[in-house]
């Protein structure tokens, strides 16, 4: 019901003047950015085709206002034509992915120093490696590393092998147009036996992380620039992945990886046959594929709650089997699955927190504070924390009460700053689980802050007695200081040396270590171009995020899901487009404050050997005592000379004295021009502003002191907007040239950031 009238109101403001179609382009943004696939696709469904003459006079038929008819109907349909490319979501991710390609800053000595620390055979830290490398470069295509160490990789095993393989998905996150062919070689083939289900599976839940909620919105529209979208191409993974849920049913990794792959592309689109075919895979009640199957029902079913009798069925069918089921896995993957369908719908869900909560089984208990925690998802709700807190301290189970501290962030995400407050008693629990709920409560409500009393909070905690505290205070600690600069928080220095000094520390156990490698990965995600946020630009809450950081949360259970994070990560970018969405070169803003506040932190420095190898000369007995005869002479003569020696010091009136020392306080006191130091070398003071070109990389601390130049040939269509994402802009001067640049994907076969070049294509030469 609500699409429409947006659908409507866009059309309308397409076929108005200029300003009116850069301002529809801008809500389609704002609108894709929200990450509601459903909605999208309600309101694409409600414009009319470009190519289809039909469905144009079907909707002219409508009351719709023209108040410029005399705009040519060719303009019309390009403004349209853009318009459904920015809803597709592909225009917008190919953004994303050539900033991130571009502006990667990853520091790969972290990475190879963590990778000789760790024990090859220790699978759970060789894991961990892997996943922190992933973050690390998530959504930049660059996986030089794995290219460069496939040895080492190569050691992963059975289950290990899965999350390696589908660690490409987290690197390659949005190089939709490239997916098939990335992942070709690790594809289930057909025809042909199973060589390696566990890469197979992984593959397949890697095509869905970088497809993830990419697969209904798009619809295939060619772009101005020529680029052609990702919709039917995304309909394509869908089907390839359903026909891999059930063609697949004897080899459990291969439709685990289906389940998880499938659920992540229709992810809240509510699709009935998907449906159906995961229904079947859970009712085989096998523990692996079960416990996948139910997490993509629910991500399939996404804030649906019981609106649709589908939803509602499917919500019945899940508590009935839960209770049917033998299989933990299963039953846990039904308790997370039945929480997602009901996010976001506040007191629709309190019937179902009392069943559950009630419920003798501990497993779903737990998944009730999941179902309470993303219902009341970011309101703040008095009674939902109340209820949170009660469970915390009240129930017989550990796992019950870390999920209730867990879900307090959830609700709180909106008021980050009293989270520390709020949980700070609960961080002083005999009970461990609970200490450990309370470091990932803060850790999701104050992602990428650098709250000082979040860090307060967590500091002690790194130092707790249990080691999986430890773990989870690393973990949270990383995701408090994302993006946040030495001289803007000086702590950060500090946590970087001591997550390397753990991980390199053979006194640490395992729990301790597999914490600080994935603090390393968490810190420094997507090339230090990536924050958690929990709320979009507008103001909505960004439906990702929340899946992400839910379903990261378990891999407490099982460690795949780990790669669920990328989901939660969102670039901190600032582009500037044009009305024909290119980004023109001249257009800039201005940070008020100093560049080192918002710098990239330095990259590590690889420590040189030095091999000069010391050769020590023979010396005679007499040489020897010659040279200590002449040395005692010297060192007499020294004497005798200081003893005869009258030093004359200068007369000094008093007012150089006073005009030495004004000038001292006056070189002091002024803040411009060079100053001398101490070695007489002149030291530039840094600008207290700096300019910011298009695109560039602006970080959440950085937004408050960012503004927009009014006076430049382009401005923002809303002036009052915020300075971060993707900005529509106004030409003033339309009239005159202009000089911008596409927006193009970083192609499998360009310049990678190792830097081999292709050679250019064949040519002839003829001269003159």
């Amino acid at each position: 019901g609500e699409a429409e009238p947006v659908s409507k109101l866009l059309f309308e403001m397409i076929k108005s003047d200029s300003d009116s179609v850069i301002l529809a382009f801008q809500i389609a943004f704002d609108l894709v950015e929200s990450e509601n696939q459903l909605f999208i696709v309600e309101v694409k469904k409600h414009l009319p085709s470009p190519s289809s003459k039909q469905e144009e006079e079907k909707y002219e038929g409508m009351e719709v206002d023209d108040p410029h008819p005399e705009i040519e109907d060719e303009e019309m349909k390009s403004n349209l034509d853009k318009l459904l490319l920015i809803l597709s979501g592909s225009f917008g991710i190919n953004m994303s992915l050539s900033f991130m390609f571009k502006q990667c800053n990853t520091d790969f000595l972290i990475l190879s120093n963590i990778k000789s620390a760790v024990e090859t055979r220790n699978s759970v830290l060789h894991n961990a490696t892997v996943v922190s490398h992933a973050l690390m470069n998530a959504g930049t295509t660059n996986d030089s590393f794995l290219r460069d160490n496939l040895e080492w990789m190569g050691k992963a095993s059975n289950w290990g092998k899965f999350s390696a393989t589908a660690s490409i998905g987290v690197v390659h996150k949005g190089h939709l147009s490239e997916s098939m062919s990335l992942l070709q070689p690790y594809l289930p083939q057909n025809g042909t036996n199973s060589s390696s289900p566990y890469s197979e599976g992984g593959a397949l839940y890697a095509l869905g992380l970088i497809h993830a909620n990419c697969g209904a919105s798009a619809g295939g529209n060619k772009s101005a620039q020529g680029q052609e979208s990702s919709g039917e191409e995304g309909q394509d993974i869908l089907s390839y992945l359903a026909k891999a849920v059930r063609s697949n049913g004897s080899s459990e990794p291969v439709v685990h990886g289906a389940c998880l792959g499938a659920g992540l592309v229709a992810m809240a689109t509510g699709a009935e046959d998907m449906y159906e075919d995961m229904k079947n895979t859970l009712y085989m009640d096998n523990a692996v594929a079960g416990e996948a199957a139910a997490i993509g029902i629910g991500l399939l079913m996404l804030g649906f709650g019981s609106s649709t009798s589908a939803s509602k069925g499917a919500l019945t069918d899940m508590i009935a089997y839960a209770h049917e089921t033998q299989h933990e896995k299963i039953i846990r993957g039904l308790a997370i699955g039945i929480a997602m369908i009901m996010y976001q719908r506040e007191e629709e869900a309190e019937p179902l927190v009392e069943q559950l909560s009630r419920d003798r089984d501990p497993i779903l208990r737990y998944g009730a504070m999941y179902v309470l925690g993303l219902a009341y998802c970011g309101t703040s709700s008095n009674l939902a924390v109340k209820r949170l807190l009660h469970v915390a301290v009240s129930d017989v189970s550990d796992d019950v009460r870390l999920a209730a501290v867990i879900c307090i962030g959830f609700v709180m995400c909106r008021a980050p700053q009293q989270v520390p407050k709020l949980v700070s008693l609960l961080a002083e629990s005999f009970n461990a689980h609970v200490r450990y709920g309370a470091c990932m409560a803060i850790g999701v409500a104050c992602a990428g802050s650098g709250s000082k009393e979040a860090m307060d909070v967590l500091e002690p905690m790194m130092e707790d007695v249990i080691d999986f505290v430890r773990q989870g205070a690393t973990i949270a600690m990383a995701m408090v200081l994302m993006q946040q600069s030495e001289a803007k928080v000086p702590k950060t220095k500090a946590f970087r040396a001591k997550v390397a000094a753990i991980a390199g520390d053979k006194h640490q156990t395992t729990m301790t270590k597999m914490g600080a490698i994935l603090a390393a990965g968490i810190i420094d995600a997507g090339g230090r171009n990536v924050t958690i946020a929990m709320e979009s630009r507008a103001g909505f809450i960004k439906m990702s995020t929340v899946v992400g950081l839910a379903l990261f949360c378990q891999h407490w259970f099982w460690y795949p899901l780990m790669h669920f994070l990328s989901l939660a990560f969102t670039p901190t970018l600032l582009i500037g487009l044009n009305k024909d969405l290119k980004m023109p070169n001249q257009w800039n803003v201005r940070c008020n404050n100093r560049p080192s506040m918002f710098a990239y932190p330095k990259k590590l420095e690889e420590k040189k050997e030095d091999r000069n190898v010391r050769v020590t000369t023979v010396t005679l007995s007499t040489t020897a005592r010659a040279r200590a005869r002449e040395q005692r002479k010297e060192l007499e003569k020294k004497k005798e000379n200081v003893a005869n020696m009258e030093v004359d010091t200068p007369h000094v009136s008093k007012s150089a004295h006073v005009k030495f020392a004004e000038g001292a306080e006056e070189s002091k006191g002024s803040d411009s021009g060079p100053q001398i130091s101490a070695k007489g070398k002149k030291k530039d003071t840094e600008p207290n502003s700096f300019t910011c070109p298009n695109p560039s990389r602006i970080t959440p601390s950085q937004e408050p002191h960012v503004e927009f130049d009014m006076g430049q040939r382009y401005v923002p269509i809303r002036p009052n907007g915020k300075p971060i994402g993707i900005i529509m802009l106004k030409d003033v001067k339309p009239g005159e040239e202009e000089d911008v640049a596409l927006v193009e994907p970083p192609a499998k076969n360009s310049e990678r950031a190792d830097g081999d070049v292709q050679p250019p294509e064949p040519f002839e030469w003829a001269p003159n």
